[in-house]
Order: C-alpha cells, then sequence, then structure tokens
C-alpha cells in the first residue's frame, strides 16, 4: 500500500504542475503577451475555478488515502514499530533480567535498567536457567538468568548489593 500511496501522489503533483503551467499560458494569453490569435476555450476566471475543484477533488483523495492506511507502524525515537513485541534481555554485566520492545531491526540496541550497561541483541538465544533472586541486603525479589557460569555475579536493581552465587 505504501507504493500505490507515493505512486498516487506522485501522478497528483504531476497533474497540478501541469494545471500550474496551464494556467499561467491562460493568464500570459489574456495579458496579451503569447498566444495572439488562438482561443483557449474559457477565461482564466473560469479555469480558476475548474483549478479550485481539482484541488477540492485532489484533497478529498489525500484525506481518504490518509485515513484508509492501517496505522500500523510507530515511530520511536528514529525506528519505526511494526509490531510491539518484548524480549527479555539478560544483561551480560549484572546478569539482570528485562524487557525490552523488539523493532525487529537488527542489531538492537539497549541499556540495562539496572547497571546502565549497554548491549546488542543480534538474534543470539542464551542457554541457561531464569532464577528468581531475593537480596540479601533489602529482601528484594529480582530475576537472573544462570548461565551456569561460576561464580555467577549479580546486583540488585533495587539497593545494588553485588551478590555472588557459587
Amino acid at each position: 500500500m505504501g507504493k500505490d500511496k507515493a505512486r498516487g501522489a506522485a501522478v497528483i503533483a504531476f497533474i497540478s504542475l501541469l494545471y500550474f503551467i496551464w494556467l499561467m499560458v491562460v493568464l500570459l494569453k489574456e495579458r496579451g503577451y503569447v498566444l495572439a490569435g488562438t482561443d483557449l476555450f474559457l477565461s482564466l476566471k473560469e479555469w480558476a475555478i475548474i483549478g479550485i475543484i481539482l484541488y477540492a477533488i485532489f484533497l478529498v483523495m489525500e484525506i481518504f488515502y490518509y485515513l484508509s492506511t492501517p496505522k500500523e507502524e510507530k515511530e520511536v525515537g528514529g525506528i519505526k514499530l511494526v509490531s510491539s513485541v518484548t524480549k527479555k534481555v539478560v544483561c551480560s554485566n549484572c546478569n539482570t533480567v528485562f524487557t525490552i520492545t523488539d523493532t525487529g531491526v537488527r542489531p538492537l540496541r539497549y541499556t540495562c535498567p539496572n547497571c546502565g550497561a549497554e548491549g546488542v541483541l543480534r538474534g543470539k538465544v542464551i542457554e541457561g536457567v531464569r532464577k528468581i533472586i531475593t537480596c540479601e541486603s533489602c529482601s528484594n525479589s529480582f530475576e537472573i538468568y544462570d548461565t551456569g557460569e561460576r561464580p555467577l555475579k549479580y546486583e540488585c536493581p533495587k539497593c545494588h548489593f553485588e551478590g555472588i552465587i557459587s
């Protein structure tokens, strides 16, 4: 539908340009600058009325195209979202599990809400087990991804207590 809409807009722009040129020819003819002995069928006023009617028709067509186009794409920070799919991501720095909105664009850059580390999602799947950890300091429960690596370091997203699973 996007190519059809662009093609329709290009045709409307081309017809509008041709009409503008024709209107200028009629104006110059009525002022006596060009085409002294020819008849252009209608006066400048009549051509102007036709132009207003054509403009109104083109405007209605553009509004129809705009309203009939599905609103499936959203613009978020310069990235177009095809759908709002969420992905669970594990921070490689603090092993915090959090969700991000997947735009479908790869590589997908994200920032960990816990430690602020930046990462990139390339479509790889990390093997391991999701675990719920309770912080020894503040008793906050949160998720981490246990990859089997020992010692496994983690950081509480609430109080930033650094713990180790051995």
